[in-house]
């Protein structure tokens, strides 16, 4: 393989926190803040519970916004308008008794260049995770990376396809047959090589093993033997270096191997979703919105829904709400593919007890029948616009008929966005508006927190029945930051 060896070509992976225990601290600490990012308070918490000393007595709040970037690089959840919000494996993970080594397996999965949090070059494009994974099962190398072949290889690989493994593969046996003195030569003749190998066991060795390590996903072995019992030394700065001691304070060098345990999910994964893919980018995506939205959500849906069985629902819920909001953006003009895709998610409602698409002129686009807390059924319109369809009012008196015809409750809007003249419109009406993927968020944060794999239509009925009139989007968004978010 031909790599480009150098500190301005190489994977960027996120340094500050080592341990586990201070990412359950941070996600414990974004509880007590519901979610908001205030990096202020979130020092105060953490130095509260020992879990934070900085260099000066008041501490900096740009290091706390450092790692909870390293937070959202390693899939924790993602940060948007000021809030942080989790991503599936996390919610998973505070709301459901799932081991947590295979949640952070699939975090490990996840990882891919491009990053939303990572500021590696553009030219890098491979998911990283499934890559190391595929070679963590691959007998040919014994099943094991060590780490002086991590930083010679990993952080230069910009793409990989089934050739280049290949290539990788034999490289990497071959590496192994040199002498330690040969490997010191071959490091030697990299331009600025102590700035470039300090930096990369910097980032791979001290961080990224040894976070993945804390979280049972990798172990981290030792072996007197590999070189001679010999360490790599690489300078940094003047009066420092850095060595590949296989962990702190170790005088001899290892290797990186998957835990057994999670072999056989590991071996699924990659056997659904190839080390050879490439990856969404934001240039695939319409906004970098619906990027992040793949990355965090439905993706690590997919992924837990092929590991862990009891969630196999959630392969339909991600679809069902994916489609939904893209149709409602991106749809046919006549909305007619926006109106199917609202069904199945209404479906996704415990007491919903069926949906049926009426459309047409003259009458509602979905007919809901519902069940109450007593077991009583009642309808609900529903009714789906667009971007394309949407207009700056909505007609009330038309609306109102078709909630009569049908013998309703009320009527619930489905839309992108709503220009502010709409509630003028539907003030005096037994209707709402609802955002798209307000819906969408809080669909898929509750059904992700219920044993069953529903979401509750009691708590949307309660809201709307004090909400006539007007649109709830803000109002069921403060219910997911209370409720189903951390």
């Amino acid at each position: 393989m031909q790599l480009n060896r150098s500190k301005d070509n190489k994977w960027i992976l996120q340094k500050n926190i080592s341990s586990g225990e201070l990412f359950d601290a941070f996600l414990s600490a974004m509880q007590d803040q519901q979610n908001k990012i205030d990096s202020t308070a979130l020092r105060e918490k953490l130095a509260e519970d020992d879990f934070y000393k900085g260099r000066s007595t008041e501490g900096s709040d740009s290091t706390l916004g450092v790692r909870l970037s390293e937070m959202c690089f390693y899939m924790y959840g993602y940060k948007m308008d000021g809030e942080f919000i989790p991503s599936a494996t996390t919610q998973l993970y505070l709301n459901n008794n799932i081991e947590k080594e295979k949640l952070m397996l699939i975090n490990f999965f996840s990882l891919q260049f491009p990053h939303p949090y990572s500021n590696t070059p553009n030219n890098f494009h491979l998911y990283i995770g499934r890559l190391i994974l595929k070679l963590l099962l691959d007998e040919r190398i014994n099943n094991r990376i060590y780490i002086d072949e991590a930083i010679w290889f990993l952080p230069f690989i910009e793409e990989i396809n089934e050739t280049q493994y290949e290539d990788l593969v034999k490289e990497i046996i071959n590496y192994r047959k040199l002498s330690y003195e040969d490997k010191e030569i071959k490091f030697e003749e990299v331009a600025n090589f102590n700035d470039v190998f300090s930096n990369s066991l910097h980032e791979i060795s001290y961080y990224f093993f040894r976070i993945f390590k804390n979280f049972n996903v990798l172990n981290l072995v030792s072996d007197k033997e590999h070189n001679e019992g010999k360490l790599f030394k690489f300078l940094h700065g003047t009066n420092s270096s850095r060595n590949d001691a296989f962990d702190s304070h170790q005088h001899n060098s290892g290797y990186v191997e998957l835990n057994f345990e999670l072999q056989n999910s590991a071996k699924g994964l990659l056997d659904k979703f190839p080390y050879y893919e490439k990856p969404i980018t934001q240039a695939d995506s319409l906004t970098k919105a619906d990027w992040i939205r793949d990355l965090y959500e439905f993706n690590q849906l997919e992924y837990i829904n092929e590991i862990i069985k009891s969630f196999s629902k959630n392969e339909a819920i991600s679809t069902a709400i994916k489609d939904m909001v893209y149709s409602s953006k991106y749809g046919s003009r006549d909305g007619k593919e926006f109106e199917r895709n609202l069904k199945p998610v209404f479906e996704l409602f415990r007491e919903v007890r069926d949906v049926e698409i009426i459309s047409g002129a003259g009458d509602t686009d979905l007919l809901c029948v519902v069940e109450n807390e007593v077991e009583d059924l009642y309808k609900v319109n529903v009714d789906a616009k667009t971007s394309k369809n949407r207009t700056s009012s909505i007609n009330p008196v038309r609306i109102n008929n078709h909630i009569k015809k049908n013998g309703s409750k009320y009527c619930i809007i489905v839309s992108p966005k709503f220009s502010k003249g709409v509630n003028i419109d539907i003030s005096d009406y037994n209707i709402v508006t609802i955002e798209a993927e307000v819906l969408a968020n809080y669909c898929l944060k509750d059904c992700l927190s219920s044993i069953d794999g529903y979401c509750d239509y009691n708590i949307l009925n309660t809201l709307i029945q004090n909400s006539i009139g007007s649109d709830i989007s803000q109002y069921v968004d403060n219910i997911i930051k209370e409720k189903y978010q951390l």
